[in-house]
């Protein structure tokens, strides 16, 4: 009787990663890593550029080469692009764009992240077993886990968030979004730190401008990027400031 496959969920965050290194080192068994791409539009990627090449030029190569297991990327049919312009088709603001997602309970999440991947879900075996990021010090969320189909190889050897973190920095695997966020997400979030927005606007200018842009369009519902801002606002107030670390004279010029 064969076993079950073994897949192993991946953001490419400390976590994630950390589960990789895990089971190389403790022999579990593993078959593929499975990452899910938020697309902006059809050519550009909805990851901070940083994270998306250590995904595509330091992750995926480490997985297929060094641990012997399948890289797969998932994406959707709809991109950020289709969600901010869909018109919407009832209610008070009919015919209109719908714009920028709300905070919260994020509708790329809902339509660009999690689609392929319960298609994929929906293609595995029954008895296939997830491996999911979720640290020992998580307590509430390992409790949700059945243990049998969802397994977290960091509760069960006992790794914290902090220790995920140490074990890929020796490893060499920890992505660059950890040098100014806490946390990996698409770099047109709205529940976006101003340490992750003022990456993107002083880093990667074209694509925040990109923003700038949609909230300038016409019959555009929601324009604001966070609750309480544009993307337009949200330059001009951060690029006020003098920029962490920096002395005043350093900001200047």
């Amino acid at each position: 009787m064969s076993r079950p496959k073994y897949v192993a969920s991946c953001s490419g965050g400390k976590d994630s990663v950390a589960t990789l290194l895990l089971a190389a080192q403790h022999n579990e068994p593993l078959d593929e890593a499975v990452f899910s791409e938020v697309m902006f539009d059809e050519t550009t990627s909805g990851e901070v550029p940083e994270h998306r090449d250590f995904i595509y030029d330091r992750l995926k190569p480490f997985c297929e080469k060094e641990l012997g297991i399948k890289f797969t990327i998932l994406r959707a049919d709809k991109t950020y692009d289709d969600v901010f312009h869909h018109i919407i088709t009832r209610g008070p603001n009919e015919g209109k764009k719908r714009g920028f997602v709300w905070p919260g309970m994020c509708a790329v999440n809902r339509d660009c992240k999690v689609p392929p991947i319960r298609k994929y879900n929906a293609a595995l075996s029954p008895d296939t077993v997830s491996y999911v990021g979720i640290a020992s010090d998580e307590q509430k969320r390992l409790a949700r886990l059945d243990g049998i189909h969802k397994v977290s190889l960091l509760g069960k050897y006992g790794v914290t968030e902090a220790e995920a973190r140490t074990l890929c920095e020796e490893s060499g695997l920890l992505s660059p979004i950890y040098t100014h966020c806490r946390r990996n997400g698409c770099w047109f979030c709205p529940n976006a730190s101003d340490a992750e927005l003022r990456h993107m606007i002083t880093h990667h200018p074209e694509m925040f401008d990109r923003l700038i842009e949609w909230e300038h369009e016409e019959n555009v519902f929601h324009r604001r990027l966070t609750r309480k801002e544009t993307p337009s606002e949200i330059k001009a107030r951060l690029m006020s400031k003098p920029q962490p670390g920096l002395s005043s004279n350093q900001n200047q010029g």
